[in-house]
């Protein structure tokens, strides 16, 4: 099958959504099918096209945003959406004849170029939703709320035939948001990690002078919905008992406020902020960790969804905490103290004991390391993952005939 990857965010920026699209489209070309991926060149140093373990990609031109407040200044905002690309992106097409699109996020602007390519060529769309349009801040809601409910759902959601949504909560909201019955939840897929490199542990030990320390990893970027407030809030009272504490934050910064938090609580010597890091090297950190804790404070509980972050330091044997809907993934994946631990990041003293307990307490660590990546390999493996969004394409392409 040949099938059409859409995604304005591919390595080498570092996201998520990054790192789904690459990996589903090596999957997919290592059992037989052959995609190729349309992408923005973020990076000017980055190749206009190569082919990686495979599979074609394509970056065409791009225009690098500022950093916004309403985008909660996500650093690799771009647009790619001119006359010239659309020639490009025909071209790529007639060449590669696909039978299927697949557009990675429905708030950039390729996907007015998907939506564009479908129509010419009449083939089925699918749309991997992998974020909630959804701002910290009510003011910035009263412009995206519209934009994304009103303009995006008529002008790229409805245009899909199928909704891929990687969780419960991303279901509900295309629900909410989009009133979209042709949903279909298919998980994250994890790639389990492979073994750190030694030379590159012991670099980053003495980079940040870890040898010897407690490390609290968090990773993923910096921005205002996941700033550290909870764990740089809870550590005074853990570093009162355990001193060797280090908090190594891994990830882009878009806020200061966890820089000027930790200087406020006098804790700026015990945390570390490494900033972002190819992909590949994340097993290096994860390496490092006795534990790993991020937390986003957009919403409730029950309506907010574990990260790729946390699922892969699951993978790779980590005890996590965190802040998530109990049945992200369904009834009983999640088991509160057997494969992962829940906690409430607003309340920082109860935080700080929880914290304290686990790193006291090696045995606990690690068996609960170990049945979250027994759970990682048994529900999120690669294999399955692909399988089933194979699964979707073959559904569309059928109804598309009948």
């Amino acid at each position: 099958m040949n099938i059409a990857m859409f995604s304005n965010l591919f390595a080498p920026v570092v996201s998520g959504s990054s790192t789904q699209s690459a990996a589903l489209s090596r999957e997919l070309a290592r059992l037989g099918h052959k995609p190729f991926v349309v992408t923005a060149r973020v990076e000017k140093n980055s190749p206009a096209y190569e082919e990686i373990d495979g599979v074609p990609i394509y970056r065409i031109p791009a225009v690098r945003l500022p950093r916004l407040p309403i985008s909660m200044n996500f650093p690799w905002l771009n647009c790619t959406f001119t006359l010239s690309n659309l020639g490009r992106i025909r071209e790529i097409f007639y060449r590669h004849r696909p039978e299927v699109i697949h557009l990675h996020n429905h708030m950039f602007d390729l996907g007015f170029s998907a939506v564009l390519m479908k129509r010419r060529h009449e083939i089925p769309m699918v749309i991997t939703l992998h974020t909630m349009i959804r701002h910290s801040r009510g003011i910035y809601n009263m412009i995206l709320y519209p934009a994304d409910r009103v303009f995006l759902r008529h002008a790229i959601v409805k245009r899909a035939e199928m909704l891929i949504c990687p969780d419960v909560n991303m279901e509900k909201y295309a629900k909410e948001a989009f009133t979209e019955s042709r949903r279909v939840l298919v998980p994250y897929g994890v790639s389990m990690p492979e073994g750190p490199d030694d030379g590159a542990l012991q670099d980053l030990r003495n980079r940040y002078q870890l040898e010897g320390k407690r490390v609290i990893l968090s990773l993923g970027h910096v921005i205002e919905l996941r700033d550290r407030r909870e764990v740089i809030s809870a550590l005074p009272s853990i570093l009162r008992v355990i001193p060797n504490v280090s908090v190594l934050i891994v990830g882009a910064e878009s806020t200061d406020k966890p820089r000027r938090l930790a200087k406020q609580l006098g804790v700026e010597h015990a945390v570390i902020f490494a900033g972002p890091v190819p992909h590949r090297q994340v097993k290096n950190y994860l390496a490092l960790a006795d534990l790993e804790m991020h937390f986003f404070h957009q919403d409730a509980r029950e309506h907010t969804s574990l990260g790729i972050a946390s699922l892969e330091a699951m993978a790779a044997g980590k005890a996590i905490l965190a802040w998530a809907n109990v049945n992200t993934y369904g009834q009983g994946m999640l088991r509160d103290g057997s494969n992962i631990v829940f906690v409430n990041p607003n309340e920082p003293t109860r935080l700080a004991e929880t914290v304290i307990d686990l790193l006291l307490d090696y045995q606990k660590r690690i068996e609960i390391g170990e049945r979250a990546s027994q759970t990682i390999q048994e529900h999120f493996s690669w294999e399955s993952v692909c399988s089933k969004t194979v699964g979707v394409y073959k559904t569309v392409l059928q109804r598309s005939v009948a």
